[in-house]
């Protein structure tokens, strides 16, 4: 399967923005990176109308720390994709540690699921993209070698199963449930090695921690 992987570099500001009419680019779900080289700050998104979505963010003064932006296309791109690809992003920009990221809580909630093509976007489309962002110097590490990362392995912010998302779930439910009464009380997680605990309770403690905040 064959088809155009679309990036493109862009100054962050509502002329450049308006002026791009590349296929794949306008009326079609994209990912986009906007950042700021010196300052080492990005933010990582995906939107099925970018144009709307980017004058957002012009709009808010949050964003004006960024003076260009990365959009990335694909004939084949449908959102599930795109929340996919911006997920992947997001934890391996973590791993990277070259970018600090303004959003990384977004992906704390996410279900993982299954949708047509996964394998294909997972492997050959974002190897494809990072080695882009390689090339732009947005990216740093391989692929390779950030996986093997403990904080690429246990990262709060990887896509939960079905099954993790509804334990967590119920965990923050019980800790709710309990928090005020006097006595103390235990909620005891099992399973397998390798059945993704860690994961669970990483994302668990960002979450509650987050709620404490």
């Amino acid at each position: 399967m064959t088809h155009e992987l679309i990036v493109e570099k862009k100054s962050f500001n509502r002329q450049t923005l308006d002026e791009v009419k590349t296929v794949y680019l306008n009326d079609y779900p994209v990912v986009y990176i906007l950042y700021n080289h010196k300052r080492s700050v990005a933010y990582i998104g995906q939107t099925v109308h970018k144009n709307r979505r980017l004058h957002d963010h012009l709009n808010n003064p949050k964003r004006k720390i960024h003076n260009e932006t990365i959009l990335i296309g694909h004939e084949k791109f449908n959102q599930s994709a795109t929340y996919n690809m911006e997920s992947n992003l997001i934890n391996y920009f973590i791993a990277d540690n070259q970018y600090k990221l303004q959003n990384v809580s977004q992906t704390a909630n996410m279900q993982m699921h299954n949708y047509f093509n996964k394998q294909y976007f997972n492997d050959e489309v974002f190897s494809e993209l990072w080695e882009k962002l390689r090339e732009e110097e947005l990216a740093r590490d391989t692929i390779e070698n950030l996986r093997n990362k403990d904080i690429y392995k246990l990262s709060p912010y990887k896509q939960l199963s079905e099954e993790q998302l509804e334990m967590k779930n119920r965990i923050l439910e019980f800790c709710q449930q309990n928090i005020k009464k006097d006595d103390n009380r235990v909620f005891i997680v099992e399973g397998d090695a390798g059945s993704g605990k860690s994961v669970l309770l990483s994302s668990l403690f960002n979450t509650i921690q987050d709620y404490a905040d």
